[in-house]
């Protein structure tokens, strides 16, 4: 069986994940190491059981030799076509580096005269993006078969549509797989019983997988779509999504709390009218923006991890204000991490399509960004480009008399990819890249900066989406 290079890849980033994982842990418990540890504790040799504790840095240079050592030989393996010599390199890899992993972090635990503490961020952001990342690899492949035994499939020759861009038929059902991916864990990490706001999110999330599903095995008309997306979206706001106030960097904020409904029912409820309007135009508006951009291998995925990400550091930094904000950063990182998992099966060439229930991932995204004291702004930056591209859509399909939700040829990735002629993989780095550096603009300004950066790139975008209109297809 022939190991690709791409496959190659992922153990060993797997591999110096664990690696360095296993850094950073040593690092914080470095400093609540006693000066002699037990460095090699099962093996009876005299002096060497007890060493300075600085040794442990021995077990992890190892890793990081082991990594590098095989790495190269796989590589040089692969190029000759020995491919079962290169794929016994990258899983002695990662079986050796796991053990001195495991042996590395049972030393510093017996070692340590009293409890490990770990920045606050670890618990919050960390963990819970690794933990759905692992999940989301694990039932991915088995949500891959049931579409496959069940015919959730596309297929180029059966479902015409003008975006097609498949030869050939592929799973669906990954927003089903991205789902799982955050509830799994979801379930041990928040506080989905209690909170009306997660459980709002959770289950208007679950609607459009639901549908989606319905979807992926026979064509559901784009207006019961869009009526579907309307009630994941009331449940959402109801639930207390509701955005109460809009940034003004010039002056002051925009509120919209102004005109208000309260209901006396086991308590005071406030209904504010123009709050939720503002937010179901907003979630509606992300969730088929952020869609519309997922017609081309790797580039979705790259969209919900890097914007999710950004939005739980955006709300990291709002701690000390608001406490509160915890499970939003942990549910921001579970979907950062799903949304990374998923990339592993949706990178040129996917094994999985998302489907309808993609939307699901921008319901979360723009839920988020209106909590926690977030800026909706900060997330439009991240996905400037999906948006804009999503407003010429708009005008496109209006000015030709269509329905702004029928699908076509036109998007940015389609101009990428036919017009310049570009790869899949190139196009996938290409939005994973810019969205990279658009959220670290987000997270580096504020205020009028952020205004001015938001101005420019939008400028500078959509011009460059309107010479890419006048870009002909390349002759072959």
């Amino acid at each position: 069986m022939k190991l690709t290079l791409n496959s190659l890849t992922w153990i060993y980033i797997a591999s110096t994940i664990i690696f360095l994982l296993t850094s950073y842990y040593i690092k914080i418990a470095y400093s609540f190491l006693p000066p002699k540890i037990p460095f090699l504790y099962t093996l009876p040799w005299g002096n060497l059981q007890l060493a300075d504790k600085s040794n442990i840095w021995i077990l992890l240079a190892l890793s990081a030799i082991i990594i590098i050592t095989n790495a190269t030989f796989s590589i040089v393996e692969n190029t000759k076509s020995n491919f079962y010599i290169s794929r016994f390199y990258s899983v002695v890899t990662l079986l050796c580096v796991s053990v001195l992993s495991l042996y590395t972090i049972r030393i510093a635990n017996i070692s340590v005269s009293k409890e490990i503490i770990f920045p606050i961020w670890t618990r919050l952001l960390l963990v819970p993006m690794i933990l759905s990342f692992l999940t989301t690899i694990v039932v991915t492949p088995m949500v891959i078969k049931l579409a496959k035994k069940y015919n959730f499939m596309d297929d180029p020759f059966r479902h015409k549509h003008p975006a097609m861009l498949l030869k050939k038929p592929v799973p669906r059902a990954g927003g089903l797989a991205f789902l799982l991916g955050i509830l799994i864990p979801g379930i041990f990490l928040l506080p989905i019983l209690s909170s009306q706001k997660i459980v709002g999110i959770i289950l208007g999330s679950i609607i459009c997988v639901v549908v989606g599903l319905i979807d992926d095995k026979k064509d559901v008309s784009p207006y019961k779509r869009l009526l579907v997306q309307g009630l994941s979206i009331a449940i959402a706001v109801l639930s207390g999504i509701i955005l109460i106030y809009i940034s003004n960097p010039f002056g002051e904020a925009i509120k919209l709390d102004s005109y208000k409904y309260v209901i006396d029912f086991m308590g005071e409820h406030k209904i504010y009218y123009l709050g939720a309007l503002a937010s179901a135009l907003w979630i509606g508006w992300t969730m088929n923006f952020m869609s519309w951009a997922n017609g081309t291998d790797g580039v979705y995925a790259g969209l919900v991890t890097i914007a999710s990400f950004v939005i739980s550091i955006l709300m990291l930094q709002t701690l000390d204000e608001d406490p509160g904000v915890g499970i939003f950063i942990k549910l921001a990182a579970l979907t950062s991490g799903a949304g990374l998992g998923m990339a592993l099966f949706t990178w040129p060439p996917q094994k999985l399509l998302w489907g309808f229930g993609a939307t699901s991932a921008g319901l979360i995204i723009a839920a988020l960004s209106i909590l926690g004291s977030t800026k909706v702004a900060t997330t439009l930056i991240v996905l400037m480009i999906p948006f804009l591209d999503g407003l010429f859509a708009i005008v496109r399909r209006l000015r030709r008399g269509q329905m702004p939700f029928w699908g076509d040829r036109e998007h940015l990735h389609h101009k990428l990819l036919e017009g310049l002629g570009w790869s899949k993989q190139k196009v996938a780095i290409f939005y994973w890249s810019t969205t990279l550096l658009l959220g670290a603009i987000g997270i580096l300004t504020s205020g009028q900066l952020r205004a001015l950066s938001l101005a420019t790139l939008a400028t500078v975008i959509i011009a460059g989406i309107a010479l890419l209109n006048f870009v002909k297809k390349p002759t072959k």
